[in-house]
């Protein structure tokens, strides 16, 4: 499955963490800055997701994507539907695709109806175009992990060795957009 190219998005500013750690002077921007990116691609890993959004196209190779009956499970929130390639390379019409949650985004899968006659191909790559991400905006809750676990980045600064995990506080403001995931049927296959 591949996709969207890393970049350097921030779910926090560093006025935030510079206020939330009550910093008035600029000696540290550079390294606050660095660690706010850093904090943003910690919550990233940690809930599975993106919450910025972008518009592009993501491919799912048969064989490696997960596809269950009609559904077509994607590994990257999905906010609009553009346009379907199916692997064999026709266009699938967007009206006969359910997105799935139903009227939920953001959305994690593609469903072809089942009066449409249409499945999806046997070889080749899926190709979905649309727009990509968990909303909007960031959510207050993600950017205040954001911040949070940049300061605590912040305070460890001068610390040696291995760090522990994310704070727990951080952790559990991130409960709630946390993506479940998932790995495709030959990944779980036992190797012969």
């Amino acid at each position: 499955m591949k996709g969207r190219a890393m970049t350097d998005t921030s779910y926090a500013s560093l006025e935030d963490v510079k206020t939330y750690l009550r910093i008035t002077s600029s000696a540290d921007d550079t390294m606050l800055a660095s660690l706010v990116s850093t904090a943003s691609r910690l919550v990233e890993d940690h809930c599975g997701r993106h919450f910025d959004t972008w518009t592009g196209t993501r491919r799912y190779e048969i064989g490696e994507a997960f596809i269950t009956g009609h559904t077509l499970l994607l590994d990257a929130d999905l906010l609009a539907l553009d346009e379907l390639t199916n692997a064999d390379g026709t266009p699938i019409d967007p009206a006969v695709v359910l997105l799935r949650p139903v009227n939920w985004p953001p959305f994690f899968g593609l469903s072809l109806r089942e009066e449409s006659g249409l499945a999806w191909g046997m070889h080749g790559v899926i190709e979905v175009t649309g727009t990509w991400g968990y909303d909007e905006r960031v959510p207050e809750q993600v950017k205040h992990a954001t911040v949070r676990l940049a300061a605590w980045l912040y305070r460890q600064r001068d610390q040696t060795g291995e760090q522990p995990g994310l704070p727990r506080d951080v952790r559990e403001l991130l409960v709630p957009f946390c993506r479940l995931r998932f790995r495709a049927a030959h990944e779980l296959m036992p190797n012969k």
